[in-house]
C-alpha cells in the first residue's frame, strides 16, 4: 500500500495531521535559515570586495579639492545628458572680501583623457571664458568636449571610453573595474595642478 494515513482512530488521525504540519514548519524554517545564510554570504562578499576596491561601488562626479593661487578649486562632471558633448565645471571658491576674475592671466589649462593604466589618449588646450566671482561666493569655469572626437581615437582608448566590449554575458563585477580618467591640468607660475575624475564608460 502507498504511504499515508491508514488508521481509523481519530486520535491517530489528529497525530498524523500534526506530524504533517510539523514537517511543513520545519521545511519553512530550513528555507528561512538558508535565505538568511545566503544574505550573510553576499553581505560578507560585498564588504570584502569594497575593502579591496575602495570607490568601486561609487560613481564620483567630483575631483579632490586643491588650493590654486589661494582659491580652493575642484573639478565636477556635468550631469546634463548630451549624446554629442560632455561638460566639465571647474568650481572656484572665493573666500576673500574682494571679487576676482578667473581664469588668472598666468594660468595655462589643458584637458586630458587617460586610461586606467595611465595611457594618454586625448589632450587639448582649454580657453576658458572669463568670469567674475563675487566676494565670499563660489563661481565656476566651464569646458565641454566633443564625444565624436573620442570616437576617432585608437581602439585601446576608444573601448575604455565607450565600453565597446559590453555584453549580457559579462560579469557585473568585471564591469565595475571599467572606466577612464578625465583630467583638467592647470599650469601656474609656481606649479601644475591636476584635477581628475574617474568616469564610467559611455554606453
Amino acid at each position: 500500500m502507498g504511504k499515508g494515513y491508514h488508521s481509523r482512530s481519530p486520535e491517530e488521525f489528529r497525530d498524523y495531521l500534526k506530524q504533517i504540519n510539523d514537517k511543513h514548519k520545519k521545511t519553512r524554517w530550513r528555507q528561512i535559515v538558508l535565505f538568511i545564510d545566503l544574505v550573510l554570504v553576499v553581505l560578507i562578499f560585498y564588504i570584502g570586495f569594497k575593502a579591496l576596491n575602495p570607490g568601486s561601488f561609487q560613481n564620483s562626479t567630483k575631483s579632490d579639492k586643491q588650493v590654486v593661487d589661494g582659491y580652493p578649486t575642484y573639478l565636477s562632471l556635468s550631469r546634463e545628458e548630451d549624446p554629442t558633448y560632455q561638460g566639465y565645471f571647474l568650481f572656484i571658491e572665493n573666500h576673500t572680501k574682494f571679487e576676482t576674475k578667473v581664469p588668472f592671466a598666468t594660468w595655462k589649462s589643458e584637458f586630458r583623457i587617460k586610461t586606467k593604466n595611465g595611457i594618454l589618449c586625448f589632450s587639448e588646450p582649454i580657453e576658458w571664458e572669463e568670469r567674475t566671482i563675487p566676494s565670499e561666493a563660489n563661481g565656476f569655469l566651464y569646458h565641454s568636449v566633443s564625444k565624436e572626437r573620442w570616437k576617432s581615437l585608437v581602439p585601446d582608448c576608444r573601448k575604455e571610453i565607450f565600453d565597446e566590449e559590453a555584453s549580457i554575458f559579462r560579469s557585473k563585477f568585471r564591469s565595475l573595474d571599467l572606466g577612464f580618467y578625465a583630467q583638467v591640468v592647470i599650469h601656474t607660475n609656481d606649479r601644475s595642478y591636476t584635477f581628475q575624475i574617474k568616469q564610467k564608460p559611455y554606453k
